[in-house]
């Protein structure tokens, strides 16, 4: 299977605007839909180490999408963005504007090494952070996350909230996630101003919320299995 993107209705607003869902595949099967609500990321399935496709992904939460704070009176994440789906020799994707001003431009590419990247890039003079809250699913999962010491942690073992800030040059290769018993591995890395990494109301989940400074920066889920 080839790299691919469709496209589906998804309803209306509440303002009856229409909503739609882009999905992204490669040729291992990976799969990551979005929505442009607010662009949130629905599920993302990925391969295990035997090649069996689970979604990693717990979507549909009541604050998922991209949050500009702090907020000019706009809850980006519930309002639908315009959507132009990208094709490119060595990934697709789809470019999400939200509506108004100052307008937050979020590009999202998969590709077929099985990474999946966010570039986010807000217009203000001022500086901004854009959150992404993302919820995955339970499993036997191991966090290790750069200057937390050298031995991972079980997630069961983290506090209700941990709070990661960066320093002056940002956070890189900031997060390790491993399930051990399905051999999958997820690397988050990016140009942070800060990630929260903390339980959630869904039990077993783990609630990531990588934060991007303004103008604009980079996040990377980049997935592996290892038999």
């Amino acid at each position: 299977m080839d790299l691919n993107i469709t496209q589906e209705a998804d309803g209306y607003t509440a303002e009856g605007l229409p909503l739609s869902i882009f999905t992204l595949g490669n040729r291992h099967g990976m799969t990551v839909k979005i929505s442009t609500r607010g662009g949130a990321l629905l599920s993302v399935h990925v391969p295990d180490a035997h090649g069996v496709l689970t979604n990693v992904l717990h979507g549909g939460l009541a604050n998922g999408g991209i949050h500009l704070l702090p907020a000019p009176g706009r809850a980006l994440h519930r309002l639908a963005w315009h959507a132009v789906p990208l094709v490119e020799d060595a990934s697709v994707g789809v470019r999400l504007v939200s509506p108004g001003a100052p307008a937050v431009v979020a590009i999202y590419r998969l590709d077929d090494a099985n990474a999946l990247t966010l570039h986010c890039e807000v217009a203000l003079q001022a500086p901004a952070t854009l959150c992404l809250p993302i919820c995955f699913n339970p499993g036997e999962h191991r966090l290790r996350v750069s200057g937390d010491g050298e031995h991972p942690r079980s997630v069961s073992e983290l506090p209700a909230t941990a709070r990661y800030l960066a320093g002056e040059d940002g956070l890189r290769a900031v997060l390790l996630l491993a399930d051990g018993l399905a051999g999958r591995q997820l690397e988050l890395a990016g140009d942070l101003a800060s990630l929260r990494a903390s339980t959630s109301e869904i039990p077993g989940c783990l609630l990531l919320e990588p934060a991007l400074a303004a103008p604009g920066g980079e996040v990377a889920f980049r997935f592996s299995a290892q038999a």
